[in-house]
């Protein structure tokens, strides 16, 4: 048994260190600021003057701790050589180029402004505008001739730098790896280009499917990026109204007034580079022939016989085809064999003018046929009246369609057809419209980036089982989709996979084995809004019912 003495010794030992402990932390609390700020100060400064002695002048330096971020002058002929030099500085941890260090900002990469409207005319001589300012523009039918002349100071050693060294041009930069084309952008002795690019917005803006495509054919995307580039080095100075010759063997329409090339905006020009010049454009110029990227949408129409209107045709969704179906007149029977197809179909915008073409046409004319053949909405017909004709006129007028109506008083409508008999029943079309909607409500979950099923899509299995038990003589196809985010290969696997874990949980809750079957589709199909992917929607599970013979 120790005693009081030794007891109290123990105390004030750990008191004392206790104590110490305490010191040692306020001082690294009220020292470690002050040491950073001197860290900072010292990289800050010290960091400019050795990338200096490397050849590398006019550079700043801001440190956050050991992390700084360089900014330039002017743009670097090297920006990772220098890069790299300021990483061999002791002290700095990593490093960053501002944009100043990639892509010029001066006079000879300037965005392209309209000074029309500018009160002071020195300022905007003095700005950005004088430096794009075109020459006296040629006779339309000209064609412009690039210049064959090398910079004296360009700001990238290349075409393909210029497009590696311009944040707004990531994904093009992307395009040109895929298509093989770095090497042939990048060689400073090949005779020099000039290359509209389109910026990542332009890319960004194309339907999801469309880019998909595109990328996933080499010669499609190299042939895509030749036509945006022509032979020789066409500075904003030597633009001209009339066609420019592209390396695809086309020929764009070059307008000096606003300025743009085949309708698209040039937003930047005049990027130098030692062979060639860039200039940004707003959207992506495709060649007449390409096979992909917009086109025309499919056709449908509305043909009125006086008393029944029947819907041919494809729209792009479900709300496209209940619009117009809603908008034919009380009275009249429909015949609907509309098709929706997400990526050609006709879209909301064009919809809703035909629907008030349709409304028009059944409440007012004895018979007549709206169309829109993919590109031009029509209206044709016969009134019995000149008012009724003047109505349904002036909606045409109204929603921009071609009209042609004429008066025939006694027009009479077709005397009403004998009702075709009710067709069977038709069980397997009638479970896959079930289970669709069924899913559509309640879908089955996966662990992210996973095959296994969430424990919250278990009793919509259990659902599914039983509606599929019930129906007697059909096959049933689970499908599995993905979105278009990340490889399309690995994807289409997990799609693969997703769709065999629900047919398995299937046949574990007593469906049997040769009624499913199952496929993937990756992200093939995904489901577009206006033009747009819904990713949650695409990441779906379908199912395809067929009858047995």
């Amino acid at each position: 048994m120790s005693s009081p003495v030794r007891r109290e010794a123990r105390r004030y030992r750990r008191r004392i260190l206790a104590i110490c402990a305490a010191i040692v932390t306020i001082g690294f609390v009220v020292t470690a600021p002050i040491f950073l700020d001197r860290v900072e100060s010292d990289l800050e400064t010290r960091v400019p003057d050795e990338l200096a002695d490397a050849g590398y002048p006019g550079l700043t330096a801001s440190f956050s701790g050991q992390d700084g971020t360089l900014s330039c002058e002017a743009p670097l002929t090297d920006p990772e050589a220098a890069r790299q030099a300021a990483y061999d500085i002791w002290g700095v941890r990593a490093i960053d180029l501002d944009r100043s260090c990639r892509v010029n900002t001066t006079a000879d990469a300037t965005a392209m402004t309209d000074t029309s409207d500018t009160t002071d005319g020195e300022s905007a001589a003095a700005g950005t505008a004088a430096a794009t300012e075109p020459t006296e523009p040629a006779a339309p039918t000209s064609t412009v001739a690039p210049s064959t002349a090398v910079p004296t100071d360009p700001a990238f050693a290349t075409v393909a730098d210029a497009v590696a060294g311009s944040p707004q041009l990531s994904l093009l930069g992307v395009l040109l790896q895929e298509a093989d084309l770095v090497a042939e952008f990048g060689d400073s002795n090949a005779d020099p280009v000039t290359l509209f690019a389109a910026t990542d917005s332009a890319f960004e803006s194309l339907p999801a499917d469309v880019l998909a495509e595109i990328r996933e054919n080499a010669e499609l995307l190299r042939s895509l990026v030749f036509h945006h580039t022509t032979a020789g080095r066409l500075l904003s100075t030597d633009f001209e109204n009339g066609p420019v010759e592209m390396l695809d063997g086309s020929s764009l329409e070059l307008d000096v007034d606003v300025p743009s090339i085949a309708d698209a905006t040039i937003t930047v020009v005049d990027i130098d580079a030692g062979n060639g010049v860039l200039h940004m454009i707003d959207s992506v110029i495709f060649p007449a022939d390409f096979g992909v990227g917009p086109a025309a949408m499919a056709e449908a129409g509305a043909s009125f016989d006086g008393t029944s209107v029947g819907f041919t045709g494809t729209v792009a969704t479900e709300a496209v085809r209940a619009s117009l179906v809603g908008a034919v007149a009380d009275g009249v029977e429909v015949v609907d064999e509309l098709g929706v197809d997400p990526d050609t179909g006709m879209d909301a915008e064009v919809g809703a003018r035909m629907a008030a073409l349709v409304g028009a046409t059944t409440a007012q004319l004895a018979e007549g046929v709206v169309a829109f053949d993919g590109d031009e909405l029509t209206v044709s017909g016969t009134a019995t009246s000149e008012s009724a004709r003047d109505a349904v006129t002036q909606v045409a007028t109204d929603v921009d369609a071609a009209s042609d109506v004429n008066v025939d008083p006694g027009a009479e409508p077709e005397p009403e057809p004998e009702p075709e008999p009710e067709p069977e029943p038709d069980p397997a079309a009638d479970l896959e419209t079930l289970l669709n909607a069924y899913v559509a409500n309640n879908p089955i979950l996966f662990q992210p980036s996973s095959a296994l099923i969430a424990d919250e899509s278990v009793p919509a299995l259990d659902r599914i089982a039983e509606l599929i038990a019930k129906t007697d003589g059909v096959t049933v196809t689970v499908e599995g989709h993905t979105d278009s985010d990340g490889d399309a290969d690995e994807n289409l696997v997990l799609s693969r996979l997703r769709a065999l874990a629900v047919e398995r949980a299937l046949i574990e809750r007593g469906v049997a084995d040769g009624v499913l079957e199952f496929e993937g589709f990756g992200s093939e199909r995904p489901v577009l809004v206006d033009g747009v992917e819904d990713k949650a929607a695409s990441r779906r599970v379908e199912f395809r019912v067929v009858t047995v013979s």
